[in-house]
């Protein structure tokens, strides 16, 4: 699954009905060009309104070719950030105590392989994204 607006879109529905039953609003959903990065979970505090955060968006890497699982893997990961952060729960690390419990509990219910960390040398990559020779010899430029 190549990731685009659509498919970043039915995948969150999908997750969000089976696995936060429809808690969460449609984010906005975008790409970057990063190898190093498969997907990410962006927002603002929102510091006037009923809720913790506001422009809430939900970020693929475009270089990427995901199978299925992995692909909801990455979606329900991000979904994770974003249902921490819509819920004001107070969290002292990205990837700490809140997260990892509320991966482990998706994971052990749900089947889901959702981690902290994704080995992505192995992925298939786009015809777009660059060698990983011409990746580090961009980032030297």
């Amino acid at each position: 699954m190549i990731a685009d607006y659509n498919t970043m879109l039915m995948m969150f529905w999908e997750c969000n009905k089976k696995y936060f039953e429809r808690s969460l609003p449609t984010p906005k959903f975008g790409l970057f060009k990063k190898l190093n990065l498969l997907a990410e979970f962006v927002y603002y505090k929102n510091k006037n309104g009923r809720k913790p955060i506001k422009d809430q968006r939900i970020l693929f890497s475009e270089y990427y070719d995901f199978d299925e699982e992995t692909f909801r893997n990455l979606m329900v990961h991000e979904m994770i950030h974003y249902y921490i952060a819509w819920n004001g729960i107070e969290c002292k690390h990205d990837h700490g105590k809140e997260f990892m419990q509320m991966a482990h509990e998706l994971n052990e219910k749900y089947g889901l392989n959702v981690t902290k960390t994704v080995d992505a040398s192995s992925f298939k990559r786009t015809e777009h994204a660059p060698t990983v020779k011409g990746f580090w010899q961009w980032l030297l430029w």
